[in-house]
Formats: structure tokens, sequence, C-alpha cells
């Protein structure tokens, strides 16, 4: 369990540390975002190898649980044969041999529950690691949005000061303005030729379904009374 918690110490302070620094630095935040979330993901790879090999070993214990297990219920059954054959010697033997295997299984049952358990905090923590990862891609995209907020805002002061003919800018603006709502009232304008045609659709095959209802009434009436 030691690399589990050298992994874990290595992603606590991946935030602690090396993010705080470099953001104090004002580096690129996005880039630094990106990396982080890369560092993460590395993480995640080696964890989701550690469990792997934790639960192969898991299972490697199980089987030689079990093996040890059919080995004494085996040796048993060889100090039963002997017995019946009244050689005593024989069976004592056989009972010793299935005493050995019946330590080495319980030995092997002990490490199997150690291994399992072990296995099942390897789970949580991978599980845990993928939380953050999470978190830390929700921080990325907070950050990238900031950032480009940021970015409006700078261009927008740069305009505002670069600008002497106030009275221009705001004919400039008035002007985007009424562009944006032509492109807008067109966009709705299609928006609703495209609803209206929907429904007329929608009501024909009403109306013919509607049609094909009445005449198909209207044939069965006159199926009966010829």
């Amino acid at each position: 369990m030691g690399w589990l918690r050298s992994l874990w110490q290595r992603i606590k302070s991946l935030f602690r540390a090396n993010a705080h620094a470099a953001l104090d630095k004002m580096e690129d935040p996005e880039k630094m975002a990106d990396e982080y979330i890369r560092q993460l993901e590395q993480q995640y790879v080696e964890a989701k190898r550690g469990t792997a090999e934790a639960m192969a070993q898991a299972t490697r214990l199980a089987q030689k649980r079990d093996q040890a297990r059919e080995e004494a219920d085996a040796w048993e059954r060889k100090a039963e044969a002997a017995l019946r054959k009244e050689d005593e010697a024989l069976a004592r033997s056989a009972l010793e041999r299935k005493r050995q295997f019946a330590t080495t299984a319980s030995e092997y049952a002990t490490q199997c529950e150690v291994q399992e358990a072990q296995v099942e905090s390897i789970r949580k923590a991978l599980a845990r690691i993928e939380t953050q990862i999470n978190e830390a891609r929700a921080k990325r995209e907070l950050i990238k949005a900031k950032a480009g907020r940021a970015r409006s805002q700078e261009a927008i002061g740069k305009v505002l000061h670069g600008s002497n003919a106030s009275g221009a800018m705001f004919d400039r603006m008035d002007a985007m303005e009424e562009k944006i709502d032509g492109r807008l009232y067109q966009a709705e304008a299609m928006a609703k030729l495209e609803t209206d045609s929907l429904v007329t659709r929608f009501e024909d095959l009403e109306r013919t379904t509607s049609v094909d209802d009445e005449l198909a009434a209207l044939k069965q009436k006159v199926s009966a009374e010829s």
C-alpha cells in the first residue's frame, strides 16, 4: 500500500504546490489547467494499473488457498482409506500431510483476506482520483470561461481607450446592434416558417386520417347492409 500513499501525496501536491505557484507567476491559466488534467489522468492510469496488479495477486492467493484445501481433503481421504485397511501408521502419516496442507491453506486464506481488503481500499482510492479528475475538468472549464471574459473585457477596454470619437463609436455600435437585430429577426422568421410548415403537415395528416377513418366506417356500414 506504500505506492498508493505515495501516489495520493503526489496528486494532492499537484494542486497545493504546482498549481498555485504557476498561477502566482501569471502563467497561462488555461494551459496550466490542461497540464493539471493531463497529470491527473496519468496518475489515474497508474492507479488503475496498480489496482489490476493487486486484484491479480488476490486471485493467485485464492487459487493457492483452494489448492491447499483440496490437498488437505485428499490426504484426509487417504487416511480414511488406510484405516479401512487397518494401517494406522499410514493413516497417521496421511493425517500429518493433511495437517500441513490445512495449515498452508489457512495461511493463504489469511493473506487472501488481507489482499482483498487492500484491493477494496485501492478501488476506493481510484474512485476518489476519478472524482478529482472530474472536479478538475469542471474547474478547467470555469477557468477558460473566466479567461475568455477577461480577454473580452481587455479588448473592450482597448477599443474604448483608443477611440477619440465617442459619438462615432456609439453610431457604429448602433449599426452593429441593428445588424444583429436584423439577423435575429430573420432567424426567428425562418424558425416560424419551419414551425408553421410542421404544424400544417400535422394538420394535413390529421385531416387525412379523419377522412380515412370515415371512409373505413362507411365501407363497413355498406358491407353490413349488403
